[in-house]
């Protein structure tokens, strides 16, 4: 090398895990001079980050005609001393989506609500199975975290006990007497049902003189049955 002309060195300190470099003796030797050591310091560790969980569970959930999203919320937190990006290449899907801003930055813990990032996860099952996804967050580009989402999709077996009273003949009923009958309904899916019972026609059934109880929301377990009374009480 010629006089008066300078050189650069590049180390590159790349862990693949967290590490602590202490004092690691790094020699260079001139070619018929004299010889300097180094000593190199670092340490690796992961970014300081805090999510509520890495399993985001929906359950069995209801198909229905028209999909409406299910929203859980993954709630990430920075407890970290500085400022930390977030990412995700998660592309949405049609049962899947996750609704995180592209260039987020978490700013470091604080005691304020307002500074953790909730972002919401959307469930939408449009076929009767399961499912199962991974969503990959990158943290400042080094770090990356996978978050499993899951949910199932069931059909609502809200149903007669007995199919043949889908029909029911109350026979021959003198004016100003009262029958009552009893239908039960039993819950078939595998989570609680909740219903309220409105006849196709109302006004007609009340001019019938036709009344059911109960007549206001019922929640029905998995294999509950409900005694639905159906009374008839021509005036």
């Amino acid at each position: 090398m010629p006089k008066g002309e300078e050189v650069e060195f590049e180390i590159t300190y790349l862990p693949i895990g967290e590490h602590h470099l202490k004092s690691y003796k790094l020699v260079m030797q001139i070619v018929s001079g004299p010889k300097y050591d180094f000593l190199l310091v670092g340490r690796a560790r992961k970014p300081g980050i805090k999510l509520s969980s890495t399993t985001v569970d929906f359950g069995p959930c209801f198909v229905s005609r028209q999909p409406f999203p299910l929203r859980k919320m993954l709630v990430v937190n920075n407890v970290d001393s500085s400022a930390i990006s977030i990412e995700t290449d998660f592309e949405k899907k049609p049962h899947l989506d996750v609704l995180l801003t592209p260039g987020q930055v978490l700013m470091p813990d604080s005691t304020d609500e307002a500074d953790k990032l909730q972002i919401p996860i959307l469930f939408t099952p449009r076929d009767i199975k399961s499912y199962q996804e991974t969503v990959t967050f990158d943290f400042n580009n080094l770090y990356k975290v996978d978050v499993l989402v899951k949910g199932e999709g069931i059909p609502l077996q809200l149903e007669l006990k007995d199919p043949d009273q889908a029909f029911l003949d109350f026979g021959i009923v003198s004016v100003g007497g009262d029958v009552t009958k009893t239908v039960p309904l039993i819950n078939k899916s595998k989570k609680p049902v909740t219903f309220k019972l409105r006849p196709s026609d109302a006004s007609q059934f009340q001019k019938c003189n036709v009344a059911f109880a109960p007549d206001g929301e019922v929640t029905l377990k998995p294999r509950e049955v409900l005694p639905l009374e159906v009374r008839f009480h021509p005036k």
